[in-house]
């Protein structure tokens, strides 16, 4: 499996079953294969029918594996989707240097396209489920900062995002992007808006941050899970909102947006996520992981879409 980061540990098979051996032999001989979908901070493998093992890929998704071995568990019996509840931690050893874990496996497959998706089920179902993050307690959760991303405030990554529109501009420029992608000009104006936005004032909510196709997992273009829960933390809710844009074509956006009661300046704010988010992922993922690339595209485009 190739590495999508330059500082990644490698992770194998072998590795795997010898960390099962050592830590639970209990699960240690059950059949193991990797998952056929793969995350961008993790790698996944099936452990059986009902488990998989989740390892991350290099030091910084440490911390968002912890926080979903302390969170999810207590958070999953109030969603109204099924989750990847973690059931049991591994530890550090001398040939993998991270925390990894055991958790249940959620049956489903990632849409290849967002137009896989049934609209009226998405909006509903996705609504609600982001509906229920936003009222739970938060007593205890970790806290988001005015820098972090897609959960505290715009304006803490307005140089970093304007970097990138300018590097995706070059990059249509020359050929490497398609060049009708999208308007510069018109992004540009988009951000500067979503940075000028009223800020949250509110209490913050729990945040997924990160609902796009490739963290949700559906059958016959009916949702059947969400997963991916790295990025838990507790701010501002157009971390969440992104959603409208992310896997709902315009006709749909309205439905959820009502179910999370969204106003218009979260909605804004939840654009301008979508927009960095997508200039951002384009170039790192650009030579080695196809699927990144769509979603930066697709993000980049919904984004610039105000319609509803």
């Amino acid at each position: 499996m190739p590495p999508l980061h330059h500082d990644e540990v490698p992770i194998s098979e072998e590795l795997v079953r010898r960390l099962l051996h050592d830590q639970h032999p209990d699960l240690s001989g059950r059949t193991l294969r990797l998952a056929h979908e793969q995350g961008t901070d993790n790698v996944v493998f099936r452990l059986g029918d009902d488990l998989s093992v989740r390892l991350p890929r290099k030091a910084s998704a440490v911390p968002g594996l912890l926080v979903e071995l302390a969170w999810v568990p207590r958070l999953a019996p109030g969603l109204p989707l099924p989750v990847p509840i973690p059931i049991a931690r591994g530890e550090p050893t001398t040939g993998y240097p991270f925390p990894w874990a055991i958790c249940r496996w959620v049956p489903g497959q990632p849409p290849q396209d967002v137009d896989d998706l049934d609209p009226v089920d998405t909006s509903v179902r996705l609504g609600r489920f982001v509906h229920a993050l936003h009222h739970f307690d938060t007593t205890g959760g970790p806290l988001a900062g005015a820098d972090t991303q897609r959960a505290g405030a715009l304006r803490a990554y307005d140089q970093v995002t304007r970097a990138a529109l300018a590097e995706v501009t070059a990059l249509m420029t020359a050929g490497r992007v398609d060049p009708t992608l999208f308007d510069p000009a018109a992004a540009l104006d988009l951000w500067e808006a979503a940075v000028q936005a009223p800020v949250w004032g509110g209490a913050g909510v729990w945040l997924h941050r990160d609902l796009y196709a490739g963290n949700l997992l559906a059958r016959d273009g009916q949702l059947t899970g969400v997963v991916d829960f790295g990025g838990l933390v507790v701010g501002d809710p157009a971390g969440n909102v992104m959603a409208a844009w992310h896997v709902l074509p315009p006709p749909h956006r309205r439905p959820f947006l009502d179910i999370v009661d969204a106003d218009e300046a979260t909605q804004l704010r939840a654009r301008g996520w979508v927009l960095s988010q997508g200039l951002l992922a384009l170039p790192y993922y650009l030579d080695n992981h196809p699927g990144m690339v769509r979603m930066a595209q697709r993000a980049i485009t919904a984004a610039l879409d105000a319609e509803l």
